[in-house]
């Protein structure tokens, strides 16, 4: 009796529940996509990968209380446009803080960066953190898939007293 061949239903959408980091996620894509293709199961194998080289590369941007300074917006959104790459905002604040109010000062401050995102083309998403400064920093670089770096606009005695798990640029406004 002759194989016949059926075409692979698409992937559902997942929730990702543990925090990843990129080499063991596209160690996991990869033998998935080989376990796939060994079957003879080509096309799903293809779609596969095709789903893990399609999430879109980020840049992480740290915003202080009050948002991103003018500088730094205009920076961050031309290297995402030239690299190709998404912008995620991220504003953090301390839990003892009025969560309410940090959030609403939060989101007016990343209007103006959205803005001029939007007029270069540039996908721009915004997370509020309740927590530690890096801590925040490296569970939503973890979180979020591809974050290739973080600028932010600390001093360097600062950036070189933080662990992060991706590698962190200053900008200096």
């Amino acid at each position: 009796m002759p194989k016949t061949r059926r075409t692979p239903e698409p992937l559902p959408q997942r929730v990702a529940i543990e925090q990843r980091g990129g080499w063991r996620e596209a160690f996991e894509a990869y033998g998935t996509a080989l376990s796939m293709a060994e079957a003879g199961e080509g096309d799903l194998a293809r779609q596969i990968l095709g789903e893990f080289h399609a999430e879109h590369r980020k840049i992480l941007v740290l915003a202080q209380a009050g948002g991103v300074p003018q500088a730094l917006a205009e920076y961050s959104v031309s290297l995402a446009e030239r690299l190709g790459f998404d912008l995620v905002l991220l504003s953090v604040h301390e839990p003892a803080r009025n969560a309410a109010a940090f959030h609403a000062a939060a989101h007016r401050g990343a209007e103006s960066l959205f803005a001029y995102a939007a007029r270069h083309g540039v996908a721009c998403a915004h997370i509020v953190r309740a927590g530690r400064r890096d801590e925040a920093l490296n569970a939503v670089s973890m979180e979020l898939r591809r974050v290739e770096f973080v600028i932010t606009d600390r001093l360097e005695s600062e950036r070189r007293q933080a662990a992060l798990l991706v590698p962190e640029f200053s900008f200096r406004c």
